[in-house]
């Protein structure tokens, strides 16, 4: 998250090595076809595929690659349904405090993320790396120099709760996903961890009780602290079943933050920003977001 710490620090163990897979042999004609299909498939990806670059030092047990297969994983589950979204390259590195998306580029103009995980961490990698790809739609796609990108959001918790909640539908996305189209086939028994994962984070929101009168509690306090995680999550709990319905309302989140700079503007008045500035077609999407929070639009 920007500036604070994303995820929990408990990591789960990968249990089996990430390996490369092994080439099998194959009958020339196979061979052309599966190069043609290949190659096409591989021209719509290259449209479509976050351009994610991973420092080669700092992830431990777990190689560049590996990590960096991880991390385009995780993108994917959500850059898919942000067909008309502009976004710049992405830099990751290795960061020993916390995960933190940069407000400002870096060389090149690309996108600067931190990431805290390492080694075969395999579901907290992915966790950290989906709240903050999730960051890097909100203050870094299309036109994001007219986006509020610094400190003083007086309703910045929303984000940070939306980030959460990319976090859990992509960890979801990812348990079904990898059962069939792991980054490597031998990474495939490794999906069930990611449902595991999201499912161990969203444990305590089911103890607060109806979600309205706990929300009209603590709204005032996440107003003045916006990353306080175990509040995060429960408003992520939330949203997570409407983003799961309608996974296209990721498009939605890359239009926020274009309103006016209010450090005392109500929620109310947040989302009806929010609300106009989406194009026709995302604005129900974000009624509904509205609504789940006992707005009417």
């Amino acid at each position: 998250m920007n500036k604070i710490a994303a995820g929990r620090r408990v990591a789960v163990r990968i249990r089996k090595r990430f390996a490369p897979p092994l080439p099998r042999p194959m009958k020339l004609p196979t061979a052309a076809v599966f190069l043609f299909a290949f190659l096409l498939a591989a021209q719509v990806y290259a449209r479509r595929a976050p351009d994610i670059t991973v420092a080669p030092a700092g992830w431990g047990l777990a190689s560049a690659g590996e990590v960096r297969a991880v991390f385009v994983s995780a993108a994917g589950e959500i850059w898919k349904f942000c067909s008309d979204t502009k976004l710049g390259g992405i830099s990751v590195f290795h960061r020993d405090d916390h995960p933190q998306t940069e407000w400002e580029r870096g060389a090149g103009g690309r996108i600067v993320i931190g990431i805290a995980a390492r080694d075969r961490h395999c579901a907290q990698m992915a966790f950290q790396f989906a709240h903050e790809f999730c960051h890097a739609l909100v203050a870094h796609s299309n036109d994001w120099r007219r986006k509020w990108r610094e400190e003083g959001k007086p309703n910045h918790w929303l984000e940070e709760s939306l980030c959460e909640t990319a976090s859990l539908f992509t960890l979801r996305a990812m348990a079904r996903s990898w059962q069939t189209s792991a980054p490597d086939r031998e990474w495939a028994s490794y999906a069930p961890e990611f449902a595991k994962y999201a499912q161990e984070r969203m444990a305590a929101s089911s103890r607060v009780g109806a979600f309205a009168p706990w929300f009209r509690r603590n709204e005032a306090a996440m107003r003045r602290n916006p990353s306080m995680e175990e509040k995060n999550v429960v408003v992520a709990a939330r949203l997570l079943p409407i983003f799961e319905e309608d996974p296209r309302g990721w498009e939605a989140v890359t239009f926020m933050n274009l309103g006016e700079h209010d450090r005392r503007m109500p929620l109310s008045r947040f989302l009806a920003e929010w609300h106009r500035n989406c194009p026709p077609r995302l604005r129900e999407f974000v009624a509904r977001v509205a609504l789940a929070l006992d707005v009417r639009l």
